[in-house]
């Protein structure tokens, strides 16, 4: 009996995937120029969805597509980084005011859950799977809003949230971070919008200030 091919949608949808994590835990690091035929013989599938996944990639700012060249992997520059933090800034803490204003019992108990188990990864040392945990805490924020736009237009950030998250993650910021994620979800119980709102916004431009610490040396040096 033949092999059952696979849709070719499912095919980019697992190509995309693929280079998307493989970008994201630095398996294919900043600078580093990828090869349609490598990764699709790695894959095991036609360069074609590969192609194609690269050109959604490149929409997204992951990867640079260039002339005669081939595709690289983009390397996160000051404008991005302060770009990214701005949009972030004014979405995430009008969220955070907003979940204040809408979160319920059944809410609390999840935000306050999910929380302790970031600390318990982070405890045992389980670093990646700390931050994993303590990306769901701005998840949830955002799904607290009741807000389907901005759930929109936050996913559309979030590769380079997630790629300025683990900058931040592996320089250390991850023991502050949570301290300060326990600030934002205590005020959100206590549905103080303001006080969940300058506290995100404290915790947004320490996050910025990290990230732009682990590129400057890299610009400097350049």
């Amino acid at each position: 009996m033949g092999r059952t091919r696979k849709p070719a949608g499912n095919l980019r949808e697992q190509a995309l995937d693929t280079i998307r994590e493989r970008i994201l835990d630095l398996r294919y690091p900043p600078g580093s120029l990828l090869s349609e035929n490598q990764i699709a013989e790695e894959l095991g599938i036609s360069r074609t969805p590969i192609r194609e996944a690269l050109r959604e990639l490149a929409a997204g700012g992951l990867v640079r597509i260039l002339p005669q060249r081939g595709v690289v992997v983009s390397e996160p520059s000051v404008q991005d980084i302060i770009e990214v933090y701005q949009l972030r800034e004014q979405l995430e803490c009008f969220a955070a005011r907003l979940a204040a204003e809408h979160v319920t019992a059944a809410d609390a108990q999840t935000l306050s859950a999910d929380h302790a188990v970031a600390q318990a990864h982070f405890a045992a040392g389980r670093l990646q799977a700390a931050y994993e945990a303590s990306v769901g805490l701005h998840v949830q924020i955002i799904a607290l809003t009741r807000n389907a736009r901005l759930v929109t237009f936050m996913n559309q950030l979030g590769d380079q949230v997630h790629r300025f998250g683990l900058m931040t993650l592996r320089h250390g910021r991850a023991p502050r971070a949570l301290e300060e994620h326990g600030g934002i979800i205590a005020a959100i119980l206590a549905r103080d919008g303001a006080k969940a709102e300058a506290l995100m916004r404290e915790h947004l431009r320490a996050d910025r200030d990290m990230a732009l610490e682990t590129v400057l040396p890299t610009c400097l040096s350049a």
